[in-house]
């Protein structure tokens, strides 16, 4: 595990994740990046953009860069990366370091968990959507040209460093893209949903003690599932809130409707009978309605290819009130 030339945390600044198969911290503060020591037998996974802004923090690290977006989360693109480890001399001691937003951390971690049948690898997310869904939890993988994420594996990180001062270069797109699964986790937990509301204006306009803040009780959320049900089994299904539509539509469009932007859409179609949860997705600008290009008979078609789905019946996870989501089936 790399160390930080930092000094202790303090209270909410750490969290640590128990899972059947790992246990591991996430480190969460203003300016870590520039605290982190690699270890030496280290390769960083990053995307173009990203190396723009951050690569300067780890120049002295072997990187492999791949383009932005979610066109390379492909099987082709795995292959690729390990004929690059390869390259570098990449071993069973090698450390594989995901640097970027969710597609980085889904790529890295998948690579991470087949090269070699296993190597370590940690997680510095860079945006808010991996700072508070992607890097925690394990989930890894890839798409299929019949939908998202349909190859993969369970594979935790051995560590997770946030440091929410990069969420100052983000568009507001991007920021709000991440928004969406914060406000899932809202849905999923009232106390946040209410916070959530109550400090909504501090948020967009990115108060550094709110991001923190914001981050660190989001992660709660999904540690709380996370640990109970590592491979999703059961209970970690809620954490789909929203995901089944959205997941669809991002394929419907050819990914060209970013994850988050599905998802609210998602959000907004399950918990259309919820005037306070429309009125959060609007506030941080995220849509709420499924195009018009976009028919139902389509989208339930995506969804029929969808991972949670038991006996030919589609698996919707629905809000009953705020703080309170069930599981239900649909027939094909």
């Amino acid at each position: 595990m790399p160390k930080l030339l930092a000094e202790k945390y303090n209270g909410y600044m750490k969290i640590i994740v128990r899972t059947k198969t790992q246990t591991y911290p996430i480190y969460i503060e203003s300016g870590l990046l520039k605290k982190i020591k690699l270890p030496k037998n280290s390769i960083i996974i990053t995307d173009q953009n990203v190396k723009k802004h951050y690569g300067k923090y780890f120049f002295k690290n072997k990187s492999i860069v791949i383009p932005p977006g979610e066109t390379s989360k492909k099987l082709i693109i795995i292959e690729q990366l390990a004929e690059e480890l390869l390259k570098l001399n990449a071993d069973r001691q090698t450390t594989l370091i995901a640097l970027g937003g969710g597609v980085v951390g889904d790529i890295t971690g998948f690579l991470a968990a087949v090269y070699m049948r296993g190597v370590q690898f940690i997680q510095i997310p860079t945006s808010l959507l991996a700072m508070v869904d992607a890097s925690v939890g394990g989930k890894t993988g890839v798409d299929l040209k019949s939908g998202k994420n349909l190859i993969g594996a369970f594979y935790q990180p051995e560590a997770v460093y946030i440091d929410p001062l990069v969420l100052k270069t983000l568009s507001a797109i991007e920021f709000n893209n991440g928004m969406a699964e914060v406000i899932k986790h809202g849905i999923i937990d009232g106390k946040l949903f209410y916070w959530l509301q109550k400090n909504q204006e501090l948020i967009k306009n990115k108060d550094k003690k709110i991001l923190e803040k914001l981050i660190y009780q989001n992660i709660l959320v999904k540690k709380r599932f996370v640990e109970k049900d590592e491979k999703e089994k059961n209970i970690r299904v809620i954490l789909n809130l929203g995901h089944t539509y959205g997941h669809a539509i991002e394929k419907l469009s050819n990914y060209k409707i970013f994850h988050g932007h599905a998802v609210a859409i998602g959000l907004a179609h399950v918990a259309k009978k919820f005037p306070s949860v429309i009125a959060l997705l609007k506030y941080f600008n995220l849509p709420t309605t499924i195009p018009d290009k976009f028919k139902m008979k389509d989208i339930l078609k995506v969804m029929r290819s969808d991972k949670k789905n038991k006996n030919n019946k589609i698996t919707l996870v629905i809000p009953k009130k705020i703080g309170h989501v069930k599981t239900s089936q649909i027939k094909y």
